[in-house]
């Protein structure tokens, strides 16, 4: 049954989406992605039932995956070099003729590493990215149904490319588990660059030169991240002669030896996890289908990076190298949090706090410890959750009225009253007890007792993303005109919704649990003090939201007094004769406070500063 799981989760989305590219018809299109969205949760909860397990299936075994890997590493390479010289992009053709060069250095200059055993681990971290791939991916896969059908609707397109959308998004999918799952470097490198291909044809699907620019940039930018992985991996296969991920992660293989190796991975995993000041690509995302966004920030292309800090964790526990690495993330998590809050674009908004809150697994992954370990992987479920929902709520917004800006949202409680109850749910499980982050939060702070400056910056930003959400929960929440008409809703679209909503609810009431399952036997002490009050704070919790919902409910259905403006009146409504004869008019809004936490100085300011942190993460490797 093990082999049938992984051929599952590895292989038929990747079937499945060459189908779709033949499948014309939209009901046809429909049943293949839903079944597949099927098949993907029931394997992948066949497979959490016989976790953690080690495994050699066929089509994954060592000497025919090596075969595929080593293919693979020219093949991506040589494809981003066409089209980097098809659209004469300097950068893309640079990294790609780097990428083709370490290929062959690996191929040709080095003896072969040895044969890795065990083809596939499926361990809590392993199980955590296979679940939240394939659960909340299928989940977005299925809201891209109708919605998909809405955004050709509005671009008038005389040809459907849906075809090719869904091919990519169902492969996307097979490739992030296959990643999850392998246990050889050369694998994962090839599941890798899969990744970043599949990234660059989703953010250009539109077509628009805005698409092109934003899929361009993400392939150069992840293109150089795989630089840095070939690089390490060369290292470590030079070094060592090994290719076995769960035999390098030991600390023993590396007392007294450099970690430069493990300083490229993860400089390759925070290109991947869109740290500063590498955050642009996946700010880029944002003009792409919401489905696109959602499965990019949520639940696949940025958790290989997170995912490859965590693996790497053991090895950095105690290290400089990993000390840097926390204060790397740390500090991600303070900048990217006080760039959200000065964002008026509510993809924006989220496209910040996703880069913010990957900085803060990265922190996890920096200190290394059993406890910061099994933080970092509670947070990268529950972020993957909750985004994954937020992206879904503004998505559905963004059709209902044609805007994505947060001062056009205001008041959607009348408009799409489910959507906004869900966006509201999920934004204040960003922050409150007991609906998902925070708890991670807490461990990661009790994680961090030992570096002062990374839990300044880690408070600071915990402050700065209270601010963003209640701001965020607030405008959608807030009164609206008379005589507004609820918009019109899909079923395949409520049901992700609703679903992804009881997810972030359940997730965070399992946070503390799941946590402990995570830590090592006899580690189960070392949970943070407190945890137990949770089940109380949780029951409180929802009678409050209740409570809370119901007097919402009131207000929204409620007739706006017009507000009294002092002054005399004016001719023109909503206004008024104020000092010196002045005419003045009403006007709302939000404060976004972009002389501090403006994009065009801050981002340039936070940028040096994460570059210099990420030299300093290679530089103290080499000393």
């Amino acid at each position: 049954m093990i082999d049938a799981y992984i051929g599952l989760l590895v292989l038929w989305p990747v079937a499945a989406g060459l189908a779709c590219l033949g499948l014309r018809g939209q009901a046809a299109r429909s049943a293949l992605v839903l079944g597949t969205a099927a098949v993907l949760a029931a394997a992948a909860v066949g497979l959490a039932t016989q976790a953690p397990l080690t495994a050699s299936p066929a089509f994954l075994s060592s000497a025919t995956a090596l075969h595929a890997a080593k293919g693979a590493s020219f093949l991506f390479p040589a494809y981003f070099l066409f089209v980097g010289l098809k659209e004469k992009h300097a950068l893309v053709i640079g990294f790609a003729l780097l990428q083709l060069g370490l290929a062959a250095f690996g191929e040709f200059g080095l003896p072969a590493p040895a044969l890795v055993q065990t083809a596939v681990v499926c361990d809590g971290l392993s199980l955590a990215l296979v679940l939240v791939v394939s659960l909340v991916g299928t989940l977005i896969s299925v809201f891209a149904l109708p919605y998909m059908r809405h955004h050709e609707e509005h671009l008038h397109l005389k040809t459907s490319r849906q075809p090719q959308f869904f091919m990519i998004l169902l492969a996307f999918l097979g490739f992030m588990n296959g990643l999850a799952l392998a246990n050889d470097l050369h694998v994962f490198s090839a599941f890798y660059e899969a990744t970043t291909l599949c990234s660059f044809l989703l953010l250009g699907h539109d077509q628009t030169a805005e698409a092109k620019k934003s899929g361009l940039r993400a392939l150069w930018m992840n293109s150089m991240g795989g630089v840095f992985l070939h690089a390490g991996i060369l290292l470590i296969q030079k070094q060592h002669g090994l290719a076995d991920i769960q035999a390098l992660v030991d600390p023993a293989l590396w007392t007294g030896l450099s970690l430069l190796p493990i300083a490229l991975l993860a400089v390759a995993a925070c290109v991947k996890a869109a740290q500063l000041p590498f955050q642009a690509w996946l700010l880029g995302a944002m003009v792409a289908p919401t489905p696109v966004s959602a499965l990019l920030h949520s639940s696949t292309m940025v958790k290989v990076g997170v995912f490859l800090c965590l693996r790497l964790a053991p090895v950095l526990e105690g290290t400089t190298t990993g000390r840097v690495l926390t204060l790397a993330g740390a500090f991600t998590f303070l900048g990217a949090s006080a760039l959200a809050l000065g964002q008026s674009n509510a993809k924006k908004i989220l496209a910040y706090s996703t880069a913010a809150n990957l900085g803060l697994i990265i922190a996890c992954a920096g200190i290394g410890t059993p406890v910061a370990i099994a933080a970092g992987v509670v947070l990268m479920v529950v972020h993957a959750a909750t985004k994954g929902l937020l992206f879904l709520c503004v998505g559905d917004m963004e059709q209902a009225i044609g805007s994505r800006d947060l001062e056009d949202l205001r008041g959607m409680i009348a408009r799409t009253p489910v959507t906004a109850l869900a966006a509201a749910a999920g934004s204040m499980a960003m922050i409150l007890p007991p609906l998902g982050m925070l708890a991670g939060k807490w461990a990661t702070l009790e994680a961090a007792s030992a570096s002062p400056m990374s839990m300044v910056m880690m408070a600071v930003g915990s402050a700065l993303a209270v601010v963003c959400w209640v701001r965020f929960t607030g405008t959608l929440m807030s009164g609206v005109a008379v005589a507004v008409n609820p918009a019109p809703t899909s079923s395949l679209s409520t049901g992700p919704v609703l679903t992804m909503l009881a997810g972030v609810v359940g997730l965070g009431m399992a946070a503390p649990w799941l946590n402990a399952m995570l830590l090592p036997v006899g580690q189960a002490i070392m949970l943070p003090d407190g945890w137990a009050l949770l089940p109380p704070l949780f029951i409180t919790a929802m009678l409050a939201w209740i409570l809370g919902m119901k007097v919402l409910g009131r207000q929204s259905a409620a007739k706006l007094a017009t507000p009294y403006l002092g002054g005399l009146p004016s001719a023109a409504p909503g206004s008024f004769v104020g000092a010196l004869g002045r005419n003045w008019t009403l006007s709302e809004g939000n404060e976004y406070a972009t002389e501090l936490f403006g994009e065009a100085k801050l981002t340039k300011i936070a940028g040096v500063l994460a570059s210099v942190l990420l030299l300093a993460l290679v530089g103290g490797a080499l000393l």
